[in-house]
């Protein structure tokens, strides 16, 4: 995400505008944006502060605190997709290598079942990013250029107010680190470390199976692994305040996540499970739709999937062929040629059946 909203920047003089800027609902996130960094540099000019690099953390931690409650459902939500990921890949290596119709809708409404016992769908893990993702692009274009977007930076002439102002330990913020050996080189480097921290916090819950059994497992590893390194490599190119703003999320994102899955390991998993069922049986009952453990139930019964809602149908049937086979044998052991000795054994059997002899 953060490399592709660079990506999708395009440099005009000595600024640089990005091409959504004036979507709607993202053009006045960004006016809300830029408020509230006024407002910030309004609070820090009238106790005699005036730093970028301090405006950026505050609205940085401000901004990660008004997403807490995303980020929080979504941890729930891969809490959860740890537990059901197991009987996903169990689906679908049961159908490997089947690619008929027949086959492939069976699985996929086998999948939707356990999706219902769990009360999640297919989606309910990508919501939240789905959700931030308009907020992370208006959070872009303020931080990146302050001047177009901050009224107060510019109105209170606090550039010749605070000379040092885009300064930090000698740093100016407003140069490349470029790849001189320079202090300015830590940004970059604590860049790409915060970034690998803060992923690796975040998918500390998700339980997946190692080795060839799950590829996707293994290029998520990956791709964890070279997303902190390119984001270093862009923090090295791009002004060091960018670098300051990635870090200081980086870092709150990690402190988030940390108290954020402390607190859900001492919730069960099963009041996680209920919560979502109880929430997706409201959205159900107001579309008149029956409540989801019905129909989960009713799915997994007509695909023959083991859960504890059809196991005693699946004993039953087993009941039924062990008795059709003891049948089948008692009746194959009648047959014997006339005259046979075997013949005279069975009509000695069927006398003493009848008179109920032993």
């Amino acid at each position: 995400m953060q490399t592709f909203l660079l990506l999708a920047s395009t440099a005009t003089d000595t600024t640089r505008t990005f091409f959504y800027e004036n979507w709607p609902i993202i053009k006045q996130l960004i006016w809300l944006f830029g408020k509230c960094m006024s407002g910030i540099m309004w609070a820090l000019d009238q106790i005699g502060i005036g730093s970028i690099c301090l405006s950026i953390v505050l609205f940085t931690v401000l901004s990660k605190f008004v997403l807490l409650p995303l980020t929080i459902k979504q941890q729930k939500a891969t809490r959860l997709q740890s537990v059901i990921q197991p009987e996903i890949q169990a689906i679908q290596k049961k159908y490997a290598g089947k690619r008929d119709s027949i086959s492939q809708q069976k699985m996929m409404a086998e999948q939707q079942a356990v999706q219902d016992k769990y009360g999640v769908s297919m989606f309910s893990g990508c919501l939240p990013t789905l959700v931030q993702m308009p907020i992370l692009f208006a959070l872009y274009p303020v931080v990146y250029n302050m001047p177009k977007y901050v009224d107060y930076l510019t109105s209170a002439n606090l550039i010749e107010k605070y000379p040092n102002m885009y300064t930090f330990l000698g740093i100016d913020l407003t140069e490349a680190p470029g790849w001189k050996l320079s202090l300015a080189i830590l940004i970059p480097i604590l860049v790409a470390v915060s970034q690998y921290l803060s992923t690796k916090i975040m998918t500390a819950t998700q339980k997946t199976p190692n080795g060839s059994e799950n590829p996707m497992a293994n290029s998520m590893k990956t791709m964890n692994l070279l997303m902190p390194l390119m984001l270093g490599f862009f923090a090295v190119n791009f002004p060091a305040f960018l670098g300051i703003y990635w870090i200081v999320q980086s870092v709150v994102t990690t402190l988030q996540m940390l108290v954020i899955n402390k607190q859900l390991a001492k919730v069960p998993i099963e009041d996680i499970i209920q919560e979502n069922i109880e929430k997706a049986n409201k959205k159900r009952a107001r579309k008149g739709q029956p409540p989801i453990n019905d129909k989960a139930n009713i799915s997994t019964r007509h695909l023959g999937v083991n859960t504890p809602a059809n196991e005693n149908t699946a004993e039953k049937e087993a009941d039924k062929a062990e008795k059709l086979r003891k049948a089948n044998e008692y009746y194959a052991s009648r047959s014997a040629n006339p005259g046979s000795l075997a013949a005279k054994a069975n009509m000695v059997r069927d006398y003493n059946e009848r008179n109920n002899k032993k």
